[in-house]
């Protein structure tokens, strides 16, 4: 999976950086003139499975659009705007990871607990506590509620 997110990175003309982040920062993804970078934490490449899930949620902000330019975070309106952006992106990013079939075939092998899942799928289990949400959301609104 890692692999394939390189080669998106290559065909999407996406460059990767490492910088010093503040420890709460693993990732962000930026548009500087016509570059486009997904910038990373230093070190963070000691774990593939972190680094596979910044990554793809930091593609997640590039493929969603959900990029921002914040003037003032502590405003509420830019507040809540950021938290759409980021739902977006976090959203692209746990469907790539975990696409749906996959997730039905772990849960009939008998893999339910959210950290089973989150080494069948080599993600954090945050990633999954978010899969779960959104797909319980899905299927609450089928039902019509």
């Amino acid at each position: 999976m890692l692999s394939a997110i390189f080669e998106i990175l290559e065909k999407e003309d996406i460059n990767l950086e490492w910088w010093d982040f503040p420890d709460y920062l693993l990732g962000v993804y930026v548009e500087v003139d016509d570059c486009k970078i997904i910038g990373l934490k230093k070190g963070i490449d000691k774990s593939n499975r972190k680094l596979k899930c910044v990554l793809a949620e930091e593609l997640g902000h590039y493929f969603t659009g959900s990029t921002y330019k914040s003037k003032n975070p502590e405003n509420y309106r830019e507040k809540i705007e950021i938290s759409r952006k980021e739902y977006r992106a976090k959203k692209w990013q746990v469907f790539y990871l975990i696409p749906e079939e996959k997730f039905l075939e772990a849960i009939r092998k008998g893999i339910t607990e959210v950290w089973e899942l989150a080494e069948y799928f080599d993600v954090d289990e945050e990633v999954i506590r978010f899969y779960i949400k959104l797909t319980r959301v899905r299927e609450l609104l089928k039902g019509g509620y």
